[in-house]
Protein backbone atom coordinates (compact mmCIF):
# COMPACT_ATOMS: atom_id res chain seq x y z
CA UNK A 1 0.00 0.00 0.00
CA UNK A 2 0.81 3.35 -1.12
CA UNK A 3 2.20 5.79 1.75
CA UNK A 4 2.96 9.39 2.01
CA UNK A 5 4.84 11.98 4.90
CA UNK A 6 2.42 14.16 6.08
CA UNK A 7 3.77 17.28 4.86
CA UNK A 8 3.35 15.30 0.96
CA UNK A 9 -0.20 14.75 2.15
CA UNK A 10 -0.73 17.88 3.32
CA UNK A 11 0.81 19.61 0.22
CA UNK A 12 -1.27 17.14 -1.88
CA UNK A 13 -4.59 18.66 -0.02
CA UNK A 14 -3.67 22.02 -0.25
CA UNK A 15 -3.53 21.66 -4.30
CA UNK A 16 -6.98 19.63 -3.55
CA UNK A 17 -8.59 22.59 -1.64
CA UNK A 18 -7.36 25.24 -4.90
CA UNK A 19 -9.50 22.24 -7.09
CA UNK A 20 -6.03 20.54 -8.53
CA UNK A 21 -8.03 17.26 -9.86
CA UNK A 22 -4.03 15.56 -10.12
CA UNK A 23 -3.90 16.05 -6.14
CA UNK A 24 -7.25 14.21 -6.09
CA UNK A 25 -6.16 11.75 -8.05
CA UNK A 26 -3.28 10.90 -6.09
CA UNK A 27 -5.26 11.17 -2.91
CA UNK A 28 -7.71 8.42 -4.79
CA UNK A 29 -4.53 6.23 -5.21
CA UNK A 30 -3.31 6.55 -1.60
CA UNK A 31 -6.52 5.88 -0.03
CA UNK A 32 -9.44 3.91 -1.84
CA UNK A 33 -7.38 0.52 -1.38
CA UNK A 34 -7.17 0.89 2.30
CA UNK A 35 -10.88 2.33 2.21
CA UNK A 36 -12.00 -0.40 -0.16
CA UNK A 37 -11.19 -3.51 2.36
CA UNK A 38 -12.89 -1.43 5.12
CA UNK A 39 -16.08 -0.97 3.46
CA UNK A 40 -15.80 -4.61 2.24
CA UNK A 41 -15.69 -5.65 5.63
CA UNK A 42 -18.20 -3.07 6.82
CA UNK A 43 -20.75 -4.26 3.70
CA UNK A 44 -19.49 -7.42 3.02
CA UNK A 45 -20.23 -6.63 -0.74
CA UNK A 46 -17.63 -5.18 -3.20
CA UNK A 47 -20.39 -3.88 -5.20
CA UNK A 48 -21.79 -1.76 -2.27
CA UNK A 49 -17.83 -0.84 -1.16
CA UNK A 50 -17.02 0.30 -4.69
CA UNK A 51 -20.56 2.05 -4.74
CA UNK A 52 -19.86 3.81 -1.51
CA UNK A 53 -15.97 4.36 -2.48
CA UNK A 54 -17.35 6.29 -5.25
CA UNK A 55 -19.87 8.66 -2.87
CA UNK A 56 -17.11 9.42 -0.22
CA UNK A 57 -14.51 10.76 -3.25
CA UNK A 58 -17.24 12.63 -4.75
CA UNK A 59 -18.16 14.12 -1.44
CA UNK A 60 -14.53 15.09 -0.86
CA UNK A 61 -14.32 16.78 -4.46
CA UNK A 62 -17.52 18.89 -3.51
CA UNK A 63 -16.16 19.84 0.27
CA UNK A 64 -12.70 20.31 -0.69
CA UNK A 65 -12.09 23.72 0.01
CA UNK A 66 -13.56 23.14 3.56
CA UNK A 67 -10.80 20.16 4.56
CA UNK A 68 -8.27 21.35 6.68
CA UNK A 69 -5.02 20.18 5.39
CA UNK A 70 -3.38 20.15 8.66
CA UNK A 71 -6.02 17.64 9.94
CA UNK A 72 -6.15 14.16 9.84
CA UNK A 73 -7.80 13.15 6.04
CA UNK A 74 -7.30 9.75 6.68
CA UNK A 75 -9.73 10.02 9.83
CA UNK A 76 -12.08 11.72 7.76
CA UNK A 77 -12.20 9.48 5.06
CA UNK A 78 -12.46 6.85 7.48
CA UNK A 79 -15.39 8.18 9.57
CA UNK A 80 -17.24 9.31 6.10
CA UNK A 81 -16.82 5.30 4.78
CA UNK A 82 -18.13 3.93 8.60
CA UNK A 83 -21.11 6.74 8.68
CA UNK A 84 -21.86 5.36 4.76
CA UNK A 85 -22.03 2.32 5.43
CA UNK A 86 -24.27 2.62 8.65
CA UNK A 87 -26.52 4.65 5.86
CA UNK A 88 -26.70 1.55 3.38
CA UNK A 89 -27.56 -0.72 6.71
CA UNK A 90 -30.03 1.59 7.57
CA UNK A 91 -31.57 1.57 4.07
CA UNK A 92 -31.78 -2.22 3.91
CA UNK A 93 -33.51 -2.41 7.55
CA UNK A 94 -36.01 -0.22 6.27
CA UNK A 95 -36.73 -2.49 3.07
CA UNK A 96 -37.35 -5.27 4.84
CA UNK A 97 -39.15 -3.66 7.00
CA UNK A 98 -41.54 -2.25 4.11
CA UNK A 99 -41.27 -5.84 2.21
CA UNK A 100 -42.51 -8.04 5.71
CA UNK A 101 -44.90 -5.22 6.33
CA UNK A 102 -46.63 -5.66 2.75
CA UNK A 103 -45.91 -9.74 2.32
CA UNK A 104 -48.21 -9.70 5.40
CA UNK A 105 -50.96 -8.97 2.61
CA UNK A 106 -49.70 -10.51 -0.80
CA UNK A 107 -53.25 -9.21 -2.42
CA UNK A 108 -52.43 -5.36 -2.05
CA UNK A 109 -49.15 -3.53 -2.37
CA UNK A 110 -49.35 -0.13 -1.88
CA UNK A 111 -46.39 0.45 -4.74
CA UNK A 112 -48.62 -0.71 -7.02
CA UNK A 113 -51.33 2.02 -6.03
CA UNK A 114 -50.23 5.50 -7.56
CA UNK A 115 -52.50 6.73 -5.13
CA UNK A 116 -50.85 5.66 -1.90
CA UNK A 117 -47.78 7.80 -2.84
CA UNK A 118 -49.96 10.52 -3.57
CA UNK A 119 -51.36 9.53 0.13
CA UNK A 120 -47.64 9.59 1.58
CA UNK A 121 -47.00 13.01 -0.10
CA UNK A 122 -50.11 14.46 1.24
CA UNK A 123 -49.41 12.93 4.77
CA UNK A 124 -45.60 14.26 4.12
CA UNK A 125 -47.27 17.67 3.50
CA UNK A 126 -49.79 18.13 6.20
CA UNK A 127 -46.60 17.20 8.57
CA UNK A 128 -44.29 19.99 7.23
CA UNK A 129 -47.32 22.01 7.18
CA UNK A 130 -46.77 22.05 10.91
CA UNK A 131 -43.31 22.99 11.15
CA UNK A 132 -42.08 26.47 11.46
CA UNK A 133 -41.31 28.55 7.52
CA UNK A 134 -37.91 28.20 8.82
CA UNK A 135 -38.09 24.83 9.72
CA UNK A 136 -39.54 23.65 6.93
CA UNK A 137 -37.09 25.29 4.17
CA UNK A 138 -34.40 23.83 5.84
CA UNK A 139 -35.77 20.88 6.72
CA UNK A 140 -36.95 20.26 3.00
CA UNK A 141 -33.42 21.87 1.22
CA UNK A 142 -31.47 19.14 3.23
CA UNK A 143 -33.81 16.16 3.28
CA UNK A 144 -36.01 16.44 0.14
CA UNK A 145 -33.81 18.14 -1.82
CA UNK A 146 -30.56 16.82 -1.17
CA UNK A 147 -28.87 20.10 -0.03
CA UNK A 148 -25.41 20.18 2.10
CA UNK A 149 -25.45 22.54 4.89
CA UNK A 150 -22.85 24.52 3.15
CA UNK A 151 -25.01 24.71 0.39
CA UNK A 152 -27.96 25.69 2.50
CA UNK A 153 -25.78 28.16 4.52
CA UNK A 154 -24.64 29.90 1.34
CA UNK A 155 -28.43 30.00 0.02
CA UNK A 156 -29.42 31.51 3.38
CA UNK A 157 -27.35 33.05 4.95
CA UNK A 158 -27.69 31.13 8.31
CA UNK A 159 -24.86 29.09 10.08
CA UNK A 160 -24.28 24.97 10.14
CA UNK A 161 -25.25 25.09 13.69
CA UNK A 162 -28.64 26.66 12.96
CA UNK A 163 -29.08 24.34 9.99
CA UNK A 164 -28.29 21.40 12.68
CA UNK A 165 -30.77 23.31 15.19
CA UNK A 166 -33.66 23.73 12.46
CA UNK A 167 -33.36 20.12 11.11
CA UNK A 168 -33.03 18.41 15.05
CA UNK A 169 -36.36 20.08 15.98
CA UNK A 170 -37.86 19.28 12.50
CA UNK A 171 -36.86 15.58 12.97
CA UNK A 172 -38.38 16.02 16.56
CA UNK A 173 -41.66 17.52 15.41
CA UNK A 174 -42.38 14.76 12.57
CA UNK A 175 -41.59 11.97 14.60
CA UNK A 176 -44.39 13.21 17.33
CA UNK A 177 -46.68 13.64 14.60
CA UNK A 178 -46.09 10.70 12.48
CA UNK A 179 -45.63 8.25 15.76
CA UNK A 180 -49.16 7.03 15.86
CA UNK A 181 -49.26 5.29 12.38
CA UNK A 182 -46.31 2.65 12.19
CA UNK A 183 -47.84 2.33 8.58
CA UNK A 184 -47.53 5.73 7.78
CA UNK A 185 -44.15 5.92 8.92
CA UNK A 186 -42.99 3.19 6.73
CA UNK A 187 -44.94 4.31 4.03
CA UNK A 188 -43.32 8.23 4.52
CA UNK A 189 -39.74 6.31 4.89
CA UNK A 190 -39.93 4.58 1.58
CA UNK A 191 -41.22 8.16 -0.19
CA UNK A 192 -37.99 10.17 1.70
CA UNK A 193 -36.05 7.09 0.11
CA UNK A 194 -37.29 7.68 -3.60
CA UNK A 195 -35.73 11.30 -3.69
Amino acid sequence: MKTISITGEEDLLQKLRRGDRKAFKELYDLYHRRLTLKLVYLLKSEELAQDVLQDIFVKIWEIRETIDPSGNFGGLLYKMAANLAKNVFRKSIYDQLMRSEFAKNDSYSPFEDLDDASNAKTILNIALDRLTPRQREVYCLHKIEGLSYREISKLLSISDSAINHHIQQANKLLKEILKTDRLLIMLLISFFDSF
